[in-house]
């Protein structure tokens, strides 16, 4: 009798001590709940993914130092493709997931859209992604990365900071003699590199592989009805009109303008030209954002073409570069 009562004493404070241990995880847990904020980088146009227009997101996040993952890998995810939806500052997901005490977590952020996010071996995760053929349907994409993140000292929200991983193209003309009248009829964009490719994090921008990717591409460029002049320029690019591509070796392509100049009711050029871009073109990077800048001839002389490049993914656009030796094109065949 005497040890059947110490027994059930026994057990009685098993049950008192466990219970108050799940009282204080969950008190502690409530407080380290993982919420995120969101900032999309620097963007202007409707058609760019940017803060108000973002509204879903998946997320992976991996409890490993950034140090082990080349020998050892990401591990198994500790949140596998969860989905966020909502918008900036009330993003919500079906499950809570909480921090851990004091070890480092690899988050990978992306599109909803995305459904082959893997990892393989010891490697970044990848996923693939399909350029629209279709100018006015290409969809800006948009990803985040953050290594080594450890428990905001607050119990905070943890921003996750997504940037532009293709390239954006647009266009701007001038007119030789503005004492005429020029209407653009069309610009086109031929040679390039098009269809699907493959993403890869890496623990800077990550890194395209376009070895699948389609070769000899063309897009039509969607030209506004009334140009915005910019200086001496005027901006072709309409409402969602910014061309959406894989960065690629620019050396090559080929800009087609189709264009007429008038004074009065004569006509002096109606027609197309080319402009072909050279061997020292640099690569169109990751995140850049281009803008081609023809001087159209009254003519039937060649165009000149220079070239703004900035990055897309900073509020700072001072980093623009203009080739020393701008493009002489030739009319189109």
């Amino acid at each position: 009798m005497i040890m059947k009562k110490i027994l059930l004493a026994a057990v009685a404070a098993v049950g008192i001590v466990g219970c108050s241990q799940n009282e204080e995880i969950e008190k502690a847990g409530e407080k380290a709940e993982i919420n995120f904020g969101t900032v999309v980088k620097n963007s202007t146009r409707a058609a760019v993914t940017d803060n108000i227009n973002f509204k879903a997101f998946k997320v992976n996040a991996y409890i490993v130092d950034v140090a082990n993952i080349s020998a050892a890998g990401l591990g198994s995810a500790y949140m596998d493709g969860v989905e966020y939806t909502g918008g900036q500052g009330k993003w919500e997901a079906a499950k809570t997931y909480y921090w851990p005490i004091d070890e480092k977590m690899q988050f990978f952020a992306y599109p909803s859209s995305i459904t082959d996010f893997a990892t393989e071996g010891t490697n970044y995760p990848t996923f693939s992604f399909a350029v629209n053929d279709l100018p006015a349907s290409q969809l800006d994409l948009v990803v985040a990365h953050h290594s080594d993140v450890t428990k905001p000292a607050d119990n905070g929200t943890y921003t996750l900071n997504f940037k532009h991983i293709l390239t954006r193209v647009n266009f701007s003309y001038k007119p030789e003699n503005p004492d005429y009248t020029y209407a653009i009829s069309r610009i086109e964009i031929k040679g390039l590199l098009g269809g699907t490719a493959k993403y890869t994090f890496d623990k800077n921008d990550g890194a395209w592989d376009t070895t699948d990717a389609t070769e000899g591409k063309s897009y039509s460029y969607s030209i506004a009805s009334s140009p915005e002049k910019d200086g001496e320029y005027y901006k072709l690019d309409d409402t969602n009109g910014s061309l959406m591509l894989l960065p690629q070796t620019a050396a090559g392509i080929t800009i087609e303008v189709t264009y007429t100049t008038k004074s009065g009711d004569h006509t002096f050029f109606t027609g197309t030209k080319a402009v072909t871009l050279p061997a020292e073109t640099p690569a169109w990077g990751i995140g850049q954002n281009i803008r081609y800048k023809l001087t159209l001839p009254v003519g039937g002389d060649a165009i000149d073409l220079d070239t703004d490049v900035n990055n897309w993914n900073t509020e700072d656009a001072g980093n623009e570069v203009t080739p020393d030796t701008p493009v002489t094109p030739t009319p189109a065949a």
